[in-house]
């Protein structure tokens, strides 16, 4: 049994953390990243490409470009180069997928990994003026190795979130500061100014997820098993 300890993690800071020796493998970065619990665990071998069918062109580069993110995430480092995962079609796994080789390189790399969505972050940015939490908080995500930032959108078409969210894409783009975005978009879709586009084409290679929703056949089919398992049962 392990009693709550005091150590520091780098690019963390001080922390208490009650498995000490789950901490040193990288628990605690996993804690830290804000990636839903349920999804924690999930790495590269638990995405499941098979589902959208086969001989697909987008499935073929995508399980590439995720794969080669892990293998040589070195070479993505050194040119601070992530990824833009987008579908128009919702359900498609965007989300999922940016969390696969994010796990995997900040378990075998020892990185610091940070997911938050595009409203969360600005919502952050907001309170930020008036926490020292929150403005913690909110560089920590703006300089953490490895940022997933999820759901770009059409909500980018405002002066001042334009403003705020070019301001982090740019500081990370200065300082090759890996980003993965997830959106319903392509970038030249986007409704932001050419600056904001530009640097997300200059940092992110773009993976295409097929127009396939596998939210809706997860679904149907939990349904259709709920439907049999009722069906089946006799009535007292």
């Amino acid at each position: 049994m392990y009693l709550l300890s005091d150590y520091n993690i780098q690019d963390y800071g001080e922390a208490r953390f009650s498995d000490l020796p789950k901490a040193q493998k990288g628990g605690f970065r996993s804690f830290r990243s804000m990636i839903p619990f349920d999804f924690l665990d999930k790495t590269a071998k638990d995405f499941d490409w098979n589902i959208y069918g086969d001989h697909n062109a987008d499935v073929e580069t995508g399980r590439e470009l995720a794969n080669a993110f892990v293998l040589n995430f070195h070479k993505w480092r050194q040119k601070g180069k992530g990824l833009y995962i987008y579908s128009s079609t919702k359900g498609t796994g965007k989300t999922y997928l940016s969390f696969c080789p994010a796990n995997e390189v900040m378990n075998r790399y020892g990185v610091n990994v940070k997911f938050i969505s595009v409203l969360d972050y600005l919502d952050l940015t907001k309170k930020s003026y008036n926490s020292m939490t929150d403005k913690e908080e909110k560089d920590s995500i703006t300089k953490a190795t490895v940022l997933i930032l999820d759901d770009i959108g059409v909500e980018i078409n405002r002066e001042w979130i334009n403003t705020t969210l070019y301001q982090m894409i740019n500081y990370r783009y200065l300082n090759k500061l890996i980003t993965i975005i997830t959106s319903n978009y392509p970038v030249e879709q986007l409704k932001a100014d050419d600056r904001f586009k530009s640097r997300i084409d200059e940092m992110c290679l773009p993976l295409h997820i097929p127009e396939i929703s596998v939210r809706a056949m997860k679904t149907d089919k939990e349904n259709r098993e709920f439907i049999h398992e009722i069906l089946k049962q006799k009535t007292p």
